[in-house]
């Protein structure tokens, strides 16, 4: 029985029983395979297609994890460089110090290396950075000379030695003579 092709449009010879079974499910009859598998993903969308594949390949590098590792691990002894590599690092040397230089990575890099210094604390991380948090506003609101006379260590040392009488040869002049 002749029929019109669903992806192509070409007119196509089935058998009148394959016609009549997908006319009354109400299926699309294609020429061929290659047809077949062109229209089966014709009607899905591009998000739907990039999200269905995006899943596949997920659940690939899980099942397939130490097959892909020996893959990239050959491709790489193969076919790396040294000293083209050491080239191209030169090369980018300049903008990676550029990048480095620019504010937001500045505010970024200060932020990572609190929190990685803070892992050494272990469970009391939270609570380092948070007395860095408080050391900074302290410090920002009074200078170091004003928070040495508050805790007393300002010219603490100079105060022991007159206390002691620790200037030889000198006496304190606050004693009498």
């Amino acid at each position: 029985m002749r029929f019109n092709c669903a992806f192509c449009g070409k007119p196509a010879d089935k058998p009148a029983s394959h016609v009549n079974r997908s006319s009354a499910s109400g299926l699309r009859l294609y020429c061929g395979r290659a047809c077949s598998g062109l229209g089966r993903r014709k009607w899905k969308s591009k998000d739907q297609r990039v999200t269905e594949k995006r899943d596949y390949d997920a659940h690939y590098r899980c099942n397939n994890r130490e097959t892909l590792r020996a893959k990239k691990a050959a491709y790489h002894k193969e076919n790396y460089d040294p000293k083209a590599a050491a080239v191209a690092r030169r090369k980018r040397a300049p903008l990676h110090a550029e990048y480095c230089r620019r504010p937001e990575y500045k505010k970024w890099k200060k932020t990572y290396d609190s929190y990685r210094r803070a892992k050494a604390y272990g469970p009391a991380s939270e609570a380092f950075l948070t007395l860095l948090e408080l050391t900074k506003e302290i410090k920002g609101r009074m200078n170091n000379y004003e928070i040495a006379i508050q805790n007393g260590t300002f010219n603490k040392r100079q105060a022991r030695r007159r206390e002691e009488g620790a200037y030889k040869g000198t006496r304190n002049r606050d004693q009498p003579a």
